[in-house]
């Protein structure tokens, strides 16, 4: 096959690779993200892991930051409540609840203990997911993905402490990463 011939196969052939390479690319960060069915790790107060978080505006949000919200109704035992989301797409990644910052680590263990009596009381059956204390914190796990964690955090004033609970999902917050990484090359880049 003579040189001008080859070319001639080969320009196609790297063609359709090369717009397959683009578009899979361009796909990240528009993704839907097939949630795990039948996770046993779904959400709290309300809110589900993989849901679109209501209220907030279309396409890349401004910053990168959690955003408060309020369950009806509130737990005795916490205080502040926010959201992570995905920055385009809007997905909840996280979900972070807190005491208020003045406990003694025995209040803060005894309110540990209820909160994780009533995690494990919503979840039923926990026999395939994974469960691991190691001092002040408790986590539960559900493969490598979604995962509950409950600690008590030591704050800035001495001897005080702070009830900590955590719902993440491991893929959405890696797309989180990917749509915020692509916004900062399309700010660079002028799009």
């Amino acid at each position: 096959m003579s040189y001008p011939k080859i070319m001639n196969f080969i320009k196609p052939m790297l063609l359709v690779t090369l717009l397959t390479s683009f578009l899979i690319g361009c796909g990240d960060d528009t993704a839907t993200y097939n949630s795990t069915k039948n996770a046993k790790i779904t959400g709290v107060f309300g809110l589900k892991l993989a849901d679109k978080a209501q209220g907030l505006p279309e396409g890349y949000l401004d910053d990168n930051k959690a955003y408060d919200f309020t369950p009806n109704p509130v737990h005795k035992h916490f205080s502040s409540y926010t959201i992570s989301v995905t920055p385009n797409t809007h997905m909840i990644y996280g979900i972070k609840v807190a005491s208020s910052k003045e406990l003694s680590i025995a209040s803060c263990k005894e309110n540990r203990n209820d909160i994780i009596a009533e995690t494990l009381a919503a979840l039923g059956d926990i026999s395939t997911l994974s469960v691991n204390e190691d001092g002040n914190q408790w986590k539960i796990t559900e493969g490598n993905n979604r995962s509950i964690i409950i600690e008590c955090k030591h704050t800035l004033v001495a001897d005080s402490h702070q009830l900590v609970m955590t719902y993440t999902d491991a893929k959405l917050s890696k797309l989180s990463f990917v749509e915020w990484s692509k916004h900062q090359d399309d700010i660079v880049k002028g799009k």
